[in-house]
């Protein structure tokens, strides 16, 4: 198993050794020679700005890596503490109050749980490393 997540993108723009790359996320199916005519296909573009480990021009094909470890890190920050979050604010609030309101509540729960996100981006920016290099 590799220890690093990687995407194949173009970098769009270079400022000193920070370039903005923009790479294409494809769902599985979306290379399926029927993809044009079926709803199921899905193509969305990022943009993601990296580190550049060489010089690097706009328009380059790049393939961009995060490590693995960051991968998952963010899927613990992004879906599951939140999901963990969501369901303890249910079970809780639902021995007090009625359904709607429990959900109610829940859901506002996240609220304050993203905003602390928000807060803390440009520390979460920096933990987060993605390199980009040439194919």
């Amino acid at each position: 198993m590799s220890d690093t997540i990687e995407h194949k993108g173009i970098v769009e723009s270079v400022s000193g050794q920070e370039v903005h790359v923009r790479i294409v996320q494809a769902s599985a199916c979306s290379a399926c020679h029927a993809a044009k005519s079926c709803m199921a296909a899905d193509a969305r573009e990022k943009y993601i700005d990296c580190l550049a480990e060489e010089p690097l021009a706009v328009g380059d094909d790049v393939m961009v890596s995060v490590s693995q470890k960051q991968g998952w890190l963010a899927v613990l920050l992004s879906f599951v503490l939140p999901f963990l979050l969501l369901m303890l604010m249910l079970w809780l609030t639902g021995k007090v109050w009625s359904e709607a309101v429990s959900g109610t509540v829940s859901i506002c729960s996240l609220l304050p749980y993203y905003l602390v996100i928000w807060l803390f981006r440009d520390k979460l920016r920096k933990r987060f490393n993605f390199i980009a290099r040439k194919q």
